[in-house]
């Protein structure tokens, strides 16, 4: 789950840490619209929330986070598809961007809780522990884009793009695997 979490906030802080050079300088849009761009984003991640709540009771936490795996690559994949196919508009990041979102609102409280459940004993360091995978990768990231800041929007939508098929491979795969409560440590006396 630690992984899970480490790539959908990949994909997060690709998104923050390139959008106001991407929306500003070389889409052109105003501090104003990027500023509703971005309230748009964070409405999208917080309906997710609301889709996580309504996929657990039905389907459990390693389909909910499968169903989200979906839309996440599906966001991903279409940003990138569309700025390698030469569309640069805010439209072809931001509605991809959109499904990504969801996803993220799916990943990161299943991602989360299953992170910390497994060690009730030991919560607060798994919590911690996790956070810290979290910031490491957010750091190799900003590394990554300072380097690779060209003026264009490939650098935001390659990075969505990355995260979004790490997150679909972990889903699919690992969590899929250890997903359910059942694999989880038990609770010593």
């Amino acid at each position: 789950f630690s992984a899970l979490t480490a790539a959908s906030y990949g994909g997060l802080f690709t998104f923050l840490a390139s959008s106001s050079f991407v929306f500003i300088k070389v889409l052109g849009l105003s501090k104003t619209h990027y500023g509703l761009v971005m309230f748009s984003m964070s409405f999208c991640y917080l309906t997710g929330t609301f889709i996580c709540r309504r996929l657990l009771p039905r389907f459990g936490v390693r389909k909910s986070v499968a169903i989200a795996a979906c839309l996440s690559l599906a966001g991903g994949t279409l940003m990138g598809v569309l700025a390698w196919a030469g569309v640069q508009n805010v439209w072809s990041i931001m509605l991809p961007h959109y499904f990504f979102m969801l996803g993220h609102g799916v990943h990161q409280p299943c991602g989360q809780s299953g992170s910390v459940g497994p060690f009730p004993k030991s919560a607060g360091a798994a919590s911690a522990m996790n956070g810290f995978l979290m910031m490491v990768v957010a750091f190799g990231m900003g590394g990554w884009l300072g380097t690779h800041m060209d003026g264009t929007v490939r650098p935001l939508t390659n990075g969505v793009w990355f995260w979004s098929v790490l997150i679909a491979a972990t889903a699919w795969t690992v969590v899929r695997k250890y997903g359910e409560p059942e694999h989880a440590a038990p609770a010593k006396p």
